[in-house]
């Protein structure tokens, strides 16, 4: 079969290679193939447009980021087969089944016609079938496997909401059935206003008997801004699987550096809860950042688990409004460098962007190899390989 691997002179390799070549010849029309090849997909299948929200700008980018990862890697698909499956899963929540792989992958094969010009040719066309056949059983077989053990989606019900902040809630849902998931993890959440538009959030808490969990939100989005403003009791959501790596790491036994700006503190608290229930919790420094003091919220857990636990300190950050008698002066990555000697700990790091990418290079400048940090960026435009899938 052409994804078989063969010698570097063998037809295989070439084909991959000019499958990279001919992606990137596309490529330069821009958003004008993504356009392209949805217009074309919901002409085929107009059926196909009610599985997507109405604006469609992420998608057409996460398309074509997609797209060209599995390109990129087409001459050896098994090394990204877990991301292929944690697509599909993903997937799964928009009703996707396996026939809509196939609509997919013959306007991917018509719109790289459209945009190739003089380049296309019947062993080209051959080789992208070829390429989009296995792509496509790939996704199937993830999709199918997961369907095995969970539902496509959950149905939530909001049964507490409370404002921290103008612009900040703090949203317990009761999930109709068990929700599993690692603490640390997050799941996209779709609300009724916005269909098919699914923005992800952490879970602020352990999982739990009674199907409940916790979720912080900053409304700086449209499903976040309703989840924020609009969101009542007694309100559905809905919750699509959990995903993300930000989880304790079992194989080390070093102490735990755990670092949250802004509603990164969910995952965080997650974490920290999760430690505290080890049989011998490892010693644990907890630094929450924000600008100012309305941005520090939900702390009286922590604060008490640091009154009950020896091995747990808890220190605030305040980057742009100080307040002296609530935290120390400074963003939570430089209050962080002021405190001791970090050599025998893991970091954990969740927030925004720009806080993330500056507190890693803070740790990296502290002696702190990759492979001693786990993060998640909230709100952050990244590869797959980055984050999880779409």
């Amino acid at each position: 079969m052409f994804l078989e691997v063969r010698s570097a002179a063998g037809g295989a390799l070439l084909g991959f290679q000019r499958l990279k070549d001919n992606f990137e010849l596309v490529a330069k029309y821009g958003d004008g193939v993504p356009l392209y090849l949805f217009s074309d997909m919901f002409l085929r299948a107009p059926q196909l447009r009610e599985m997507f929200p109405v604006n469609m700008r992420s998608q057409r980018d996460r398309l074509m980021s997609t797209l060209l990862f599995a390109v990129q890697n087409s001459a050896n698909l098994p090394e990204i087969t877990s991301y292929l499956h944690q697509l599909a899963r993903s997937h799964r929540k928009f009703g996707t089944e396996p026939e809509h792989y196939a609509q997919w992958s013959a306007s991917v094969v018509n719109t790289m016609r459209r945009f190739s010009g003089s380049a296309w040719n019947e062993g080209l066309e051959r080789e992208w079938r070829e390429f989009l056949v296995t792509l496509s059983q790939v996704l199937v077989d993830g999709a199918r496997q997961d369907s095995s053990t969970r539902p496509p989606h959950w149905s939530a019900e909001v049964i507490s909401h409370e404002r921290r902040a103008i612009d900040t809630a703090v949203i317990r849902l009761l999930v109709d059935e068990p929700f599993p998931y690692v603490p640390g993890q997050s799941a996209p959440i779709e609300v009724r206003k916005w269909p098919n538009t699914w923005r992800y959030y952490s879970m602020a808490n352990v999982p739990r008997q009674d199907n409940t969990i916790e979720i912080q939100v900053k409304g700086d989005g449209a499903v976040s801004q309703a989840l924020v403003r609009e969101m009542h009791e007694g309100d559905i959501v809905k919750l699509g699987a959990p995903v993300g790596t930000l989880t304790l790491n079992p194989n080390t036994e070093r102490n735990i550096l755990l670092i949250a700006g802004g509603t990164g503190f969910a995952p965080i608290k997650a974490i920290l809860e999760h430690v505290i229930r080890l049989p011998v919790p490892p010693w644990v420094s907890l630094f929450v950042g924000a600008r100012e003091p309305d941005g520090l919220y939900d702390l009286d857990i922590v604060r008490a688990w640091a009154e009950r636990y020896s091995w747990l300190n808890v220190r605030l950050a305040l980057s742009e409004i100080g307040d002296p008698d609530v935290a120390a002066s400074g963003t939570v990555g430089e209050v962080v460098s002021r405190y001791g000697r970090w050599g025998g700990y893991d970091a954990y790091v969740c927030g925004p962007p720009a806080m993330v990418e500056s507190t890693v290079s803070m740790l990296r400048e502290n002696g702190f190899s990759d492979n001693r940090i786990r993060l998640e960026r909230f709100a952050s435009a990244v590869t797959p390989t980055q984050r999880f899938a779409i």
